[in-house]
């Protein structure tokens, strides 16, 4: 244990003298704080939203006017053809769809539902939805009573329109804000924490060319003990990391994460263990440092991206989604959102066993081929 201790001590000190490390442990977390609390803060008061009238009826053309009118919402009509790009460009944030019969549909009690379109989730058809809901709710409430009679159906709209339906809003903490912000930046903290792992576990292949390794190996230290000696001084890094980056987020960034901060650090804590697990392993698998750059450019930041460090997995297709659910990733920023939906610490115990079998996985394939994989010549 004490030759792994030395042997921690100085992979630590090597880490320290390249400044590059330092700046992927230290500094680029802080820099994807600063990038989402800059994207958060830039996004307008008011939603835009789109309709696609296809029914061109008196009732669709009152319950547009009715959405306009509401604090907040600004209306355009465009076309069929304009809804996928209007949304990419960022000038509409979200698209009303009404089917063509819509208002048919009413009179006769076969309500068709209103589709919305959106690449940036709850945060903006959250309200859009909710007032769509009550305003169909009112019209299929009257439609029952209406019993398929038009006549009786308009007497008892026209009754209501007298005193229109509104969207009161009022000013409240934004929860939707804040969460969104953590779960991105929990995102950017993942990413950095898997590129800086991924960075000192070369560390091996290094002081394998070296013939640093072997020099190591002939005194009274274990093959084992060396890589464990590797494995401790990234796990400090990654705590040291973890921790300077919740205090920033919550001391100096003044970020509401809306969960409990211990619970917090011990889901990044354990998903440390499955990048260091994943460093490891991609040593293992490559004979040069080369290679082993390659495996992490192809492997960690396609897989960010598909897990939802970036944006919110919902906005992806469906098949992709299906995907996520195979990365580690996914598995750590759902368990912070269920923290944030308020449900206890035992209904994610399922997402950190997943958690801790990944990195069980990496450990164990890492160091079959470490037994495996002992040809000096290899390593060039």
């Amino acid at each position: 244990m004490r030759n792994a201790w030395l042997l921690t001590l100085n992979t630590l000190k090597l880490i320290a003298r390249k400044k590059a490390n330092i700046i992927v442990f230290l500094i680029l977390p802080i820099v994807g704080m600063l990038v989402s609390t800059f994207v958060y803060s830039s996004g307008a008061t008011s939603i835009n939203i789109g309709v696609v009238d296809n029914d061109h009826s008196a009732l669709t053309g009152e319950f547009v006017q009715s959405i306009n009118q509401q604090q907040n919402f600004k209306v355009t009509p465009i076309n069929e053809g304009e809804k996928e790009s209007q949304i990419s460009s960022g000038k509409l944030d979200c698209v009303l769809v009404i089917p063509k019969g819509f208002a048919e549909g009413i009179y006769n009690n076969h309500l068709q539902q209103v589709e919305i379109v959106s690449i940036k989730g709850e945060v903006a058809t959250g309200w859009v939805r909710n007032y769509i809901n009550t305003y169909l709710r009112n019209l299929q409430d009257i439609s029952v009573t209406a019993v398929g009679n038009q006549a009786t159906f308009e007497t008892l709209y026209n009754n209501l329109q007298q005193d229109k339906l509104s969207l009161v809003v009022k000013k409240v903490p934004d929860q939707t804000h804040n969460k969104g912000m953590t779960t991105q930046m929990i995102g950017f903290l993942i990413l950095f924490m898997l590129i800086g792992v991924g960075n000192t576990t070369e560390m091996i292949l290094k002081e394998k060319r070296d013939r640093t390794y072997y020099r190591i190996c002939a005194a009274p230290v274990s093959a084992r003990t060396y890589i464990f000696g590797n494995i401790l001084a990234n796990l400090i890094l990654v705590v040291v990391q973890i921790a300077l980056t919740l205090l920033f987020m919550i001391k100096v960034f003044k970020v509401q994460i809306y969960l409990p901060v211990a619970e917090l650090f011990l889901i990044l804590v354990l998903f440390g263990l499955v990048a260091i697990g994943l460093g490891v392993l991609i040593v293992s698998f490559s004979n040069n440092s080369k290679q082993a750059s390659t495996l992490q450019n192809m492997i960690i930041t396609p897989s960010c991206m598909l897990a939802g460090c970036f944006w919110p997995v919902e906005i992806m297709p469906k098949t992709l989604q299906r995907i996520a659910d195979f990365l580690p990733q996914k598995w750590a920023i759902d368990a912070v959102q269920k923290l944030q939906m308020g449900v206890g610490f035992d209904q994610i115990m399922i997402n950190l066993l997943i958690i801790v079998a990944f990195a069980l996985t990496f450990f164990l394939v890492a160091a079959y081929r470490f037994g495996s994989n002992d040809h000096i010549e290899t390593f060039v």
